[in-house]
């Protein structure tokens, strides 16, 4: 099975902006896409800080704001700021999350 990036996959979700098409943003207006999208990158839930992390197509961190019933406020969605509380965390689980994406994509190739 060859590994497919997940930009490159289809919205599998039913999401009314992306469904049966590649995922390009993750902040575009209307989204609905669930975190089990086919498109959703590795990804972490950051329950504490109440949103999900997620590595973007570049490999650097994102998060979104957890809404209730599993759905997630795209909207909201973008990188870190380095004045946010979370900054030093943040730069530390980016490290750990693009570790383990390449200990995934090595151990499929």
């Amino acid at each position: 099975m060859a590994h497919v990036h997940p930009w490159q996959r289809l919205c599998d979700c039913r999401c009314l902006v992306h469904h049966n098409l590649p995922r390009t943003a993750y902040n575009e207006p209307g989204c609905a896409c669930t975190i089990t999208c086919a498109t959703q990158p590795l990804t972490l839930l950051a329950d504490p800080w109440g949103c999900v992390l997620f590595l973007d197509q570049g490999g650097d961190l994102w998060h979104v704001l957890a809404l209730a019933n599993g759905t997630f406020d795209w909207d909201s969605a973008g990188e870190i700021d380095s004045r946010s509380d979370f900054y030093n965390a943040s730069v530390t689980i980016e490290h750990l999350l693009r570790q383990a994406a390449h200990v995934l994509h090595t151990s499929i190739t």
